[in-house]
């Protein structure tokens, strides 16, 4: 019985090897926009949300291509349904900086070592735009009259995202 107890005790202080940190990207301009990563893949690939004051507004995801590489992400809208299919609305290149500097083109030996790293989603606000309908009334909100949400998302979409310690490992491109 007792080995079983100290059994039971150690297994409990040993982490799960399934825990996977949150971590989070906060847009540089617009920090009501954050992209919130809770799963985590064999490290190259994470799913999550952007939310707006931190309340779920899309599905994203990142990781890593195959072939020639490169990281990519795709953002989605949220299902409202297990049956429903969740539309695309944006995905491309993740292009990602160090310090002044972009993080895969930069050869080796030009490499200035900066812990400052941070990322941007190119055609995210392309996509997120042509997502909203313009076929609202007068009094709805929709392309040709955005909410206060969708004019900060669309305006921090063309920006960057600052990664917090825990996401740095979702800069799959970075440098010491």
């Amino acid at each position: 019985m007792k080995r079983l107890l100290l059994a039971s005790l150690l297994l409990g202080l040993i982490p799960s090897a399934n825990a996977k940190e949150t971590c989070n990207f906060v847009s540089e301009y617009y920090p009501d926009i954050t992209i919130e990563i809770h799963k985590g893949e064999f490290n190259s690939v994470g799913r999550g949300e952007i939310l707006f004051k931190e309340k779920p507004v899309l599905d994203f995801e990142t990781g890593i291509s195959n072939g020639y590489g490169g990281q990519y992400y795709v953002i989605r809208k949220i299902k409202k349904s297990p049956t429903e299919n969740r539309e695309t609305i944006a995905y491309g290149p993740v292009v990602s900086i160090v310090g002044d500097q972009l993080s895969r083109g930069t050869p080796k030996k030009y490499q200035k070592r900066n812990k400052d790293q941070k990322i941007m989603f190119p055609r995210f606000g392309v996509g997120y735009y042509y997502s909203l309908t313009n076929n609202h009334t007068k009094d709805e909100y929709g392309r040709f009259n955005l909410s206060p949400e969708m004019k900060t998302i669309l305006d921090s979409s063309e920006g960057f995202f600052l990664p917090s310690k825990e996401c740095e490992r979702f800069i799959y491109y970075g440098w010491d």
